[in-house]
C-alpha cells in the first residue's frame, strides 16, 4: 500500500526542519559541515530523503542563506527610512557598522552569504540579485544625502558599490583565509571605513 501524499504544509514543515538543522551545523562548524549525510544523522533520517525537499546541495544552501538573510534586508530597509529624517552621514556609518558587526557576530553566515563561490546557475542569479539589493539599499541613503548636499554628487549606485567594496574587503580576506591576524583586520576595517566616508564627502573623483 502506497504512503499517503504529503500536504503542502507537511512539506514546508519538513523543509524548515532541514534548514534549522543546516543552520545548527553552519553555526557550529561552518558551511563545509552542511552535507546531506550530516543533516540526516542529526535528524535520524535517510540522507537521500533530503533531496525530496531540495534539488541538490546548492539549492539547500541557497534556501538557508535566503531564509536567514530576510531579517538582514528588513534592517537595511529600516536604515533607508531613518535617513529620511536623520543625517545621512550618521545613517551610513550605522550601516557600515552593521556590516562589520554582522561579520563578527555571525561569521559563518557571513561566509555563506558573501564569501563562498556559487556552484549552480540558479544560485548565481540569486546571488547577483542579493548583491544588487544590498547596493541599491545603500544607494537610496546616499541619494538622500546627495540631494541634501551632505555628500558629493555622483552616481549613487556606483558610490554604494565602492563603499561596500571598501568595507567588506577586509572581512572577505579573513573569511577566505587570506588574513589571519585579527589586529591587522581591525586596522584595515577602520581605515576602510574612513576611506569610504572621505570618498563620499570628496567631490573630486580620481582620474584613470
Amino acid at each position: 500500500m502506497s504512503r499517503p501524499k504529503k500536504t503542502d504544509q507537511e512539506i514546508q514543515r519538513m523543509r524548515e526542519k532541514i534548514l534549522d538543522t543546516a543552520l545548527h551545523l553552519l553555526e557550529e562548524a561552518g558551511p563545509e559541515a552542511i552535507t546531506s549525510r550530516a543533516i540526516a544523522e542529526e535528524m535520524n533520517i535517510a540522507h537521500m530523503s533530503i533531496f525530496t525537499y531540495f534539488n541538490n546541495q546548492a539549492h539547500l544552501l541557497a534556501n538557508l542563506r535566503d531564509r536567514e538573510m530576510t531579517q538582514w534586508f528588513s534592517n537595511l530597509e529600516e536604515f533607508v527610512q531613518r535617513a529620511q529624517n536623520a543625517p545621512a552621514l550618521q545613517v551610513v556609518q550605522e550601516v557600515l557598522d552593521y556590516y562589520i558587526s554582522f561579520a563578527r557576530q555571525k561569521p559563518n553566515l557571513y561566509r555563506l552569504a558573501w564569501a563562498m563561490p556559487e556552484v549552480a546557475e540558479e544560485t548565481v542569479q540569486e546571488n547577483r540579485q542579493r548583491t544588487f539589493r544590498n547596493i541599491n539599499n545603500l544607494a537610496k541613503i546616499l541619494e538622500i544625502g546627495m540631494k541634501r548636499g551632505e555628500f558629493a554628487s555622483r552616481d549613487p549606485v556606483v558610490a554604494s558599490g565602492v563603499v561596500l567594496g571598501l568595507v567588506n574587503f577586509p572581512n572577505i580576506l579573513e573569511m577566505n583565509g587570506k588574513m589571519t591576524d585579527p589586529v591587522m583586520r581591525d586596522k584595515l576595517l577602520a581605515e576602510s571605513v574612513n576611506a569610504a566616508l572621505v570618498y563620499l564627502l570628496n567631490p573630486t573623483p580620481a582620474k584613470y
